[in-house]
């Protein structure tokens, strides 16, 4: 079986949807790649080991080399025969539009996203998601049938577009902050609340269990994970000039830093989700 990785906080979802998935290949497959790699980025993928002088794992500034790595934005099925395709995922947007992989968002293979996500938000190998193909391209069919509920920027597939940016719910997003600045985790935890709700109300196949509930909250706590900053709500401060960045220019934030610890698919939802159970 051919396989492709899609990565990024919505794509847990995949997991309400294991028929037709060989999750045992899927699993062989994935744990090879990792061995086999010899690139995995700074920083290694690994679990952070405390010392007695660093006790807790903390953000380090990251370096991006703009004379490879610049900044170029393509849109969804524009260039001049159509070849640029994007995701639903900013964050793996931001890769493509600064060459951490390939511009185009056409034929991503798995190593080559898996070496991405890892170099540069540093997410953990669990948050690497593998629906059976060989390549991946931004906007495929595959996007349009995988979709987390509730989404804090995008419609939910029954609705309408769930691929673009929903400027409507993105502003909605930013008017949770209570300074104009910044975006606490109780303010996340609000909007969450008002998507799940507009979701409950728009989406006639509204489901929302128990996969529902971790790919959804996933969404918001991918965002604080990793572009979350030491700020007036502590370590897990947003920003709105960064949430501008990384939303309308699908780009890396100035200053962005860079966890130590591995941006985890269980621990980091597992207690989101018992922090704010939705019902």
């Amino acid at each position: 079986m051919r396989t492709i990785a899609l990565v990024c906080l919505w794509l847990t979802a995949v997991s309400s949807y294991p028929r037709g998935i060989d999750w045992g290949y899927a699993i062989k497959y994935h744990q090879q790649v990792l061995q086999e790699d010899d690139d995995r980025g700074f920083g290694l993928n690994e679990p952070f080991i405390p010392t007695s002088s660093h006790i807790l794992p903390e953000k380090k500034p990251f370096y991006i080399d703009e004379s490879v790595n610049y900044y170029e934005r393509h849109f969804n099925g524009l260039g001049k025969d159509r070849e640029y395709r994007r995701s639903s995922c900013p964050a793996v947007n931001a890769l493509a539009n600064r060459g951490y992989i390939n511009r185009s968002g056409r034929n991503i293979t798995y190593a080559e996203l898996a070496h991405a996500v890892r170099k540069v938000w540093n997410f953990g190998d669990d948050n690497v998601i593998l629906p059976p193909e060989e390549s991946l391209v931004f906007d495929d069919l595959v996007q349009y049938v995988i979709n987390c509920p509730a989404a804090p920027t995008r419609n939910d597939r029954a609705v309408g577009d769930n691929i673009n940016l929903n400027m409507t719910l993105f502003e909605s997003l930013l008017s949770f902050s209570k300074d104009g600045e910044t975006l606490s985790l109780k303010d996340m935890a609000e909007h969450h609340h008002l998507r799940h709700n507009q979701s409950k109300a728009e989406n006639p196949g509204f489901v929302f269990g128990n996969q529902g509930a971790i790919c959804s909250l996933a969404q918001y706590t991918n965002m604080v994970s990793v572009l979350g900053k030491f700020g007036k709500h502590g370590r897990t401060t947003l920003f709105i000039d960064d949430l501008k960045t990384f939303y309308l220019d699908e780009d890396i934030p100035r200053n962005y830093e860079r966890r130590e610890a591995p941006v985890s698919a269980t621990t980091d939802k597992f207690s989101t989700t018992r922090r704010n159970p939705t019902r």
